[in-house]
């Protein structure tokens, strides 16, 4: 039984109901946990409150060591956290325990991370300073798809900011979540700094927003569902932080290394069964090598191996609920509908290991209209739709046709033609001749999109200080 955790404690909901989490691969009962409501809501943000008070003294001292403590914890229990992920969210065990080291690496990399100001000579006997602040109770919300890495850069930036944070899961994987906050206390965090309260949005995730003692927002998530985010939380001025879709194209010019090209996209589109937000959507390749390219993914992605993430040797797992196949279903539908060529996938696979999940194929589609679901919507779900394109010139603007603006991958040799184009795409993260986890999606850099995928910064320094308030003070001597 999982309880929620508030002011260091694991404790039942007020409502006393709990719900049951299920393995997507399986169906087979994961863990039962207790349910969150308003009453739970308003308790984790008044241990927040409580909390800050006092971690905000002791931060500047103390928030170095605790998080280099629980980065320590974190990797000495990472079989054990990957694998309750695994169980409640449906990747593979490698790519949870990717997942569980990024977040190692966070707590480590804020734990060194520096809280610096500025200060300026205004005449010869007027000063100013500019000092950070902590800016109080954040409240955070994480999606279903990372849910330990999304917490992590929430977390980690508000502990060394000084603030005090409740972060209310996705309701399906908060089983990771509860287990890292645990881990956080047992390395010396003050109780009432980081609380999680699993529940439904329209319940705790409303009181966050609502609550005015909460000072922060901060958002990980659908782009509608962040809309609204901004909406409620714009009535009380609360600083609000944005992370949302994206359909990020990725673009294989002619002069391209063809192998690592193939293999970026292979990885970057079907990763977590290409439920990302930073997962390759849409792919643009020149026509010389078009052919060439397209053979070569799809002789890889008809030798993936789809299945159970706990089974050694499986490269996909199952999406992620019976609700987002479903949705996923009906994009590749339509795209079919109005033309699209099926290359590989396309379709459920058959066999009595997958009857109790929620598998489908990774999917190639060709020839597909560009104003088709598949195209125009974020896609979280193993189909990729190839386009062949003439130049760099079309291939920006192709990618650049879209509502979204989280992140995009250049492919070519020539780096002055890559820096052109990446000038030219609109997004917030390009990466040029390289994968994620190798100079891409790094917590030392911010990461965060234009458009409709968000507003703000998460990771880096430039992250960590969308947890802190700016102060000018400005002296005669």
């Amino acid at each position: 039984m999982y309880k929620l955790f508030i002011n260091g404690e694991n404790v039942d909901s007020a409502s006393e109901e709990t719900y049951q989490i299920r393995n997507p691969a399986t169906s087979e009962l994961v863990g039962t946990v207790a349910k969150g409501n308003l009453e739970d809501a308003k308790n984790a943000i008044d241990a927040a409150e409580d909390a800050f008070q006092v971690w905000l003294e002791a931060a500047p001292t103390q928030a170095s060591g605790v998080l280099n403590k629980a980065a320590q914890l974190v990797r000495t229990n990472e079989q054990e956290l990957a694998t309750v992920l695994t169980k409640e969210q449906g990747k593979t065990l490698p790519e949870s325990l990717g997942e569980i080291r990024f977040f190692s690496r966070t707590l480590e990399y804020y734990s060194g991370a520096k809280i610096t100001g500025s200060y300026v000579t205004l005449t010869d006997k007027v000063s100013a300073e500019v000092v950070k602040e902590p800016v109080g109770v954040v409240g955070g919300i994480v999606p279903w798809n990372n849910p330990v890495m999304l917490m992590g850069a929430k977390v980690a930036s508000s502990i060394k900011s000084g603030d005090a944070i409740v972060i209310k899961p996705a309701t399906t994987t908060p089983l990771s979540t509860i287990r890292c906050a645990q881990i956080l206390l047992e390395a010396g965090l003050p109780k009432g700094v980081f609380n999680v309260v699993p529940g439904s949005g329209g319940v705790v995730g409303e009181e966050l927003l609502r609550n005015p003692k909460v000072r922060k927002i901060s958002f990980t998530g659908e782009t509608e569902t962040g809309k609204h985010v901004m909406e409620v939380a714009a009535r009380d001025l609360k600083r609000v932080t944005l992370e949302l879709g994206g359909s990020n194209p990725v673009i294989v010019a002619d002069d391209a290394d063809l192998e690592a090209a193939v293999d970026n996209t292979l990885f970057g589109r079907f990763r977590n069964c290409g439920q990302g937000c930073m997962c390759i959507k849409r792919a643009y390749v020149f026509e010389k090598v078009a052919d060439q390219f397209i053979k070569r993914l799809v002789e890889k992605v008809r030798a993936m191996k789809v299945g159970d993430g706990l089974v050694q040797g499986v490269n996909m797992g199952p999406i992620h609920s019976a609700s987002q196949r479903e949705g996923f279903e009906e994009q590749v539908a339509d795209g079919i509908s109005k033309g699209a060529k099926v290359l590989a996938g396309g379709k459920r696979p058959n066999g009595p290991e997958y009857d109790k999940g929620f598998f489908y194929l990774p999917t190639l589609l060709e020839n597909v209209d560009p104003d088709s679901k598949v195209v125009r919507e974020e896609v979280f779900g193993p189909a990729l739709p190839i386009f062949r394109v003439k130049d760099m010139d079309e291939a920006v603007r192709l990618g650049n046709d879209s509502i979204y603006g989280l992140g995009a991958h250049l492919w070519t040799r020539d780096i002055q033609k890559a820096m052109k184009a990446a000038r030219k795409l609109k997004a917030g993260t390009i990466l040029v001749n390289t994968a994620y986890g190798s100079g891409g999606w790094e917590i030392e850099v911010p990461m965060g999109g234009f458009k409709h995928s968000g507003i703000g910064r998460e990771y880096g320094i430039e992250g960590m200080g969308q947890y802190q308030e700016m102060k000018t003070i400005v002296y005669s001597t």
